[in-house]
């Protein structure tokens, strides 16, 4: 089996971590990986929203079913779809009739999932836990105002990530 194959059949969701930080080098990676996911006839309609504040970390914490080793995430990531980013090309081009679709939408979640699974994978060869948060879309609307997200733009998935404890993640 060869080393990307082994990286994907060993990931696991990790929720115990060491308490040790994730170098400057190994978060360009990750963010980079995430950023190279293939998209919708590259139209990019995904946006990744690093969390450092320790405070946004904590209220993410509670409105993610008060799963607290979210609060101790060195690298929170929440990954949104932004369908924004067509909406303004549109108004820069004088264009009312055209807005955000439906199928843009789709689309933008899918891209946005596409670049989380890239920076799991990217993390976990890296030495990194990672575990993927679906349920930050269970509280939308709070979500969207604690990440000030403006209309077209919506919270999709999260990702906490921090250096693995031991080699069976739970």
């Amino acid at each position: 089996m060869n080393d990307t194959l082994k990286t994907i059949d060993e990931r696991r969701s990790t929720r115990v971590y060491l308490d040790k930080e994730i170098s400057q080098e190994d978060k360009k990676t990750i963010l980079e990986a995430a950023i190279n996911a293939p998209t919708a006839g590259n139209m990019l309609l995904y946006s990744i929203i690093d969390v450092v504040d320790q405070d946004k970390k904590e209220k993410l914490s509670v409105l993610c079913d008060n799963q607290p080793f979210i609060k101790k995430g060195k690298m929170v990531l929440v990954f949104v779809a932004n369908a924004k980013k067509w909406y303004d090309v549109y108004n820069e081009l004088n264009n009312e009739n055209l807005k955000p679709s439906l199928a843009d939408f789709y689309l933008s979640m899918a891209d946005a999932h596409i670049a989380a699974e890239n920076a799991v994978i990217a993390a976990e060869s890296l030495g990194i836990g990672s575990c993927y948060i679906g349920d930050i879309v269970e509280n939308y609307e709070k979500m969207k105002e604690l990440l000030n997200l403006p209309k077209y733009i919506n919270p999709i998935c999260m990702l906490v990530l921090k250096k693995k404890k031991n080699e069976n993640p739970i």
